[in-house]
């Protein structure tokens, strides 16, 4: 590897010797300012200073680093050698320091910048003890930054004084040609290496080979030990070589220095470097002295030989240039249009245009001559594609142009003009002397009324050539003295005026119209003249009607310079334009023209605005208006209110009959434009006062009707379980698009509103349904109740939870007993109405006024009697059961038989005898029993009464 390196050094200075590089060879200069140069070069570096202590100086012209050292070494003030992208850069320091390598990690590795050490700032600096006294991020570069791609260039010199001054192995001597000038340089059997110290040359070779001295030992004892045998230099070369089209084929050939001996054979290895894109070639012989080289296409090739033998290795670069094939020159043509014309005075003008002359490549020049002429007719030829003459007399005239082409190579061809004079008999018609117009100007009146008879001319005709007649124009008032023409192109045409006398002679006459391509004169703009107005005069006129311009203005522009005030334009790109809303003040206008060619002019006016007495101002609140809800603000614009001067100050006021809800956004009130929101349906009125700098006041009244909105019953709130702060506008879309899923295709989903719920922050989405057409809407609640079916059925569909869905305004009746409460959607019943308890809370759950509450009364009283019977009876029935059962456990007795005490008889009461049944007697039994125990119960009492 460092062979090859050492190989390349010496190749390169080999080939400054011949005269490769010839600007090194015995120059002083270069010899001075390289005498300090170290082999130092960095890759993926730059220079400690950069660009704020550096200066860097670009070399265009260099595109390699050898060159780019070379040419720094030849400059009085460059430091350092930077190529990066194919660029040179020559560098100078402020110091030395500034100079020293950076490592920069960001740059990119496939394209690294270069940088060689030239020359340091000062005399007594060496690079050796400035790369040595650098911190760690600098030393290492010292072997690990050179490869075997690039030269590096090594002049075994260093400026020293004294001996003291060179490192061990150097000594310092005087160099013969500078008296004053001592360098370092390698003792004898000594070489500098590629640290840049000096090196016995046997053991530089091993250390390069790889040899260690403890190898070198064993080769001196006899041990066999295996090294790779030392490379002799061969100095390779090859001659460049250039072919030109049709010619695509050549040889190359290497020579070498020593050249090759009958006993030592040379391989030689072709190889193609690089060639143009997209073309190939055959290459053959590549491994021998000379190769050939056939099928090369246009570009440069690049090819290398490598010349070895067992113990030599060389290298040599060549290219190969193709150029493209010679053009054959063709000659040009000369052409004059028209090559033969009639003139007759007093027409003394004529035009030949020379400019349709043809060549390969390009005419370089045109040159007229007159070679035929009357006698005392002294021409002015200017050498232009197109000659116009002037001052004919009568006569023939014979013109000779010569052309000129890229090559030098010339022709020439004649035109003939013939000048008559005026002959008295027949008309003479004259159809005016040859035009030239320029485009885009394509229209012209051509003028034959220089026409003459003796006796009068009777009737115009004019004509298009027969050679003209694939020529487009459109031709009018043919039969007058005056041709009008339009749509005209570029190119030469040729119109015939005849004329007639009373006597039916005739006269006929031709003139030429060459339309060229269009100029580039700029225009000229005129803003007119300055203005003076008084108030109430708030407007004028500018006027710019007066610009000119050789062909035409395609575009004006007005503007406003300065001024007190913004006016307003009538219109800014027309020629004249309304100015309005002036003020008292000076205000300054500009006009801008552009032609055709988009060449431009601008002019100014003043516009100076006095007032001679003041006027009140005019209120304007903007009209009446009748808009629809919904509507986030209600807008009031007094802005078109105008005074004569200025206004100065704006009040709104409400009117006392206006509705009283809607906040006026703050300090609109004051201002032009009045905003309001938090509107509702009904009639709005205020009042617009307007008062100007010298207080004088005009006053304008707004009535704004805002009617319901037609939606209000069909739209729908779908209340979300989401926070409105994280609804993002994909979800809503998706959402729509389910509900319009659910709906079937009968319906289409119009998003009025998406809000926030004011308590939850929940997402609430407002809408309507339009059925299928657009021209009928789903009624709310029946889009309710379907979406609520739906939902029923599987909660899930919208893969976002509901909270709920309700019409937007409660549409429930409450059963024709109530109001709706839209805050809380329940029913305010009237008084003795009250809600279904059990449709509420077993039925659907909609809140309604169904029940009476007199009716409820009397049902919950009849309900309390049915229980307090029912209770009654159901005691009744046990207190039996219980009796019966007693009954029914007693013991049973043969019942005595009793019979009535009959009472003493009575003089005055017959004596009747009863007789008792069983079942009386049972009865009896029964009383006579309770009889018995009440008799008991008065005995006992009247004994415990009595003391008995």
């Amino acid at each position: 590897m460092f062979c090859i390196y050492y190989l390349g050094l010496y190749l390169f200075l080999f080939g400054a010797c011949i005269g490769h590089y010839s600007d090194w060879d015995g120059n002083p200069v270069f010899e001075q300012m390289c005498s300090s140069l170290y082999p130092h070069a960095f890759t993926k570096y730059l220079p400690r200073g950069n660009l704020s202590l550096n200066i860097f100086t670009t070399r265009t012209d260099v595109t390699d680093i050898e060159r780019c050292v070379t040419t720094c070494c030849n400059e009085l003030h460059c430091n350092v050698a930077l190529m990066h992208n194919d660029t040179c850069y020559h560098v100078k320091c402020t110091n030395s320091k500034m100079c020293l390598p950076l490592y920069r990690p960001n740059l990119s590795n496939e394209n690294p910048p270069s940088m060689v050490l030239v020359k340091p700032v000062k005399d007594n600096e060496m690079w050796s003890e400035l790369l040595s006294q650098a911190n760690d991020e600098t030393r290492p570069l010292l072997m690990d930054n050179i490869d075997d791609n690039r030269i590096v260039f090594d002049t075994d010199t260093i400026n020293c004084m004294y001996q003291s001054d060179c490192a061990p192995n150097e000594i310092c001597i005087r160099l013969e040609e500078k008296d004053d000038v001592s360098v370092c340089r390698c003792d004898l059997g000594f070489k500098r290496n590629i640290a840049g110290t000096c090196m016995a040359i046997n053991e530089m070779e091993n250390a390069e080979l790889g040899v260690t001295p403890q190898m070198n030992a064993q080769i001196s004892k006899g041990t066999t030990t295996s090294a790779k045998p030392i490379l002799k230099e061969l100095l390779v070369s090859a001659v460049s070589k250039e072919v030109r089209l049709p010619e695509n084929e050549v040889t190359l050939s290497a020579y070498t220095m020593p050249a090759e001996q009958e006993n030592e054979h040379y391989n030689y290895a072709w190889s193609l470097l690089s060639q143009p894109e997209g073309h190939t070639g055959t290459m053959i012989d590549q491994n021998r002295i000379t190769v050939k080289l056939s099928n090369l296409s246009e570009g440069l090739y690049r090819f290398k030989v490598a010349v070895s033998s067992p113990n030599a290795y060389g290298e040599a670069y060549a290219n190969v240039s193709v150029l493209p094939p010679k053009r054959i020159n063709q000659a040009p043509i000369a052409i004059i249009s028209p090559a033969s014309q009639v003139v007759k005075l007093p027409n003394t003008g004529a035009v030949l245009d020379g400019s349709t002359s043809k060549d390969d490549d390009h005419i370089i020049s045109y040159h007229w001559e007159l070679q035929q002429g009357p006698i005392g007719y002294q021409p002015n030829l200017v050498d232009t594609p197109t000659l116009q003459l002037d001052n004919l007399i009568a006569g023939n005239y014979t013109f000779k142009l010569t052309v000129e082409d890229s090559d030098h190579v010339t022709n020439f061809t004649k035109a003939n003009i013939t000048v008559l004079k005026v002959i008295d008999y027949p008309p003479s018609a004259n159809a005016g002397q040859d035009v030239i117009i320029y485009l885009p100007q394509n229209t012209l009146i051509l003028n034959g009324n220089l026409s003459t008879d003796d006796r009068g001319i009777a009737s115009w005709e004019w004509t298009k050539s027969p050679s003209d007649q694939n020529k487009a124009v459109d031709m009018q008032f043919t039969r007058t003295p005056y041709l009008h023409l339009s749509n005209l192109v570029e190119g030469m045409y040729t119109f015939v005026l005849k004329v007639t006398d009373d006597s039916g002679q005739s006269s006929s006459a031709e003139v030429h119209v060459f339309v060229k391509p269009p100029t580039n004169k700029p225009p000229k703009a005129n803003a007119g003249e300055n203005i003076t107005i008084a108030l109430p005069e708030t407007r004028t006129v500018l006027d710019g009607r007066k610009s000119k311009d050789d062909i035409k203005i395609v575009f004006y522009r007005w503007k406003q310079i300065s001024g007190p005030s913004i006016v307003d334009f009538s219109a800014v790109n027309e020629s004249i334009t309304n100015v309005t809303k002036l003020t008292k003040g000076d205000y300054l206008f500009k006009l801008t023209v552009i032609d055709d060619n988009g060449n431009t002019d601008s002019d100014t006016v003043a516009v100076k605005v006095t007032q001679n007495k003041n006027a009140a101002p005019k209120a304007n609140a903007g009209g009446d208006q009748v808009i629809i809800a919904p509507i986030v603000a209600l807008i009031l614009n007094g802005s078109q209110s105008s005074d004569d001067l200025r206004i100065g100050q704006w009040l709104w006021t409400r009117e006392s009959s206006s509705l009283a809800v809607g906040t006026i956004i703050e300090g609109t009130d004051k201002s032009p434009i009045l905003m309001l929101t938090d509107i509702v349906p009904g009639r709005y009125l205020f009042k617009l006062k307007v008062t100007d700098e010298q207080g004088l006041s005009n006053e304008d009244t707004v009535s704004v009707i805002v009617k319901p909105d037609p939606q209000l019953l069909h739209l729908v709130e779908l209340t979300l379980n989401i926070g409105a702060n994280v609804l993002t506008e994909l979800q809503k879309n998706s959402l729509v698009v389910k509900l319009q899923m659910l709906l079937r295709d009968e319906a289409t989903i119009v998003v009025r509103n998406l809000r926030a719920e004011p308590r939850t922050g929940k997402a609430v989405l407002i809408f309507y349904v339009e059925k299928k057409g657009g021209k009928e809407m789903m009624s709310g609640p029946e889009v309710v109740k379907r979406l609520k079916q739906k939902l029923k059925q599987d909660s899930g569909l919208l893969q976002l939870s509901v909270a709920n869905i309700d019409t937007a305004l409660c549409q429930n009746n409450c059963s024709g007993h109530g109001v709706c409460d839209q805050e809380t959607r329940q029913c305010m019943c009237e008084a003795f109405w009250m809600q279904n308890l059990i449709q509420k809370y077993f039925g659907n759950g909609e809140s309604n006024c169904d029940w009476s509450i007199l009716y409820v009364l009397i049902a919950l009283l009849s309900l309390v009697v049915c229980w307090v019977g029912l209770v009654w009876g159901l005691i009744c029935m046990c207190q039996r059961m219980c009796t019966s059962k007693r009954r029914i456990l007693r013991p049973k007795k043969k019942l005595a038989r009793y019979s009535l005490l009959q009472p003493e008889p009575e003089d005055d009461v017959p004596h009747t005898k009863m007789v008792l049944s069983d079942s009386d007697a049972d009865s009896y039994d029964v009383l006579f029993e309770h009889c018995k125990t009440r008799s008991n119960s008065h005995m006992r009492n009247g004994k415990t009464r009595n003391g008995l």
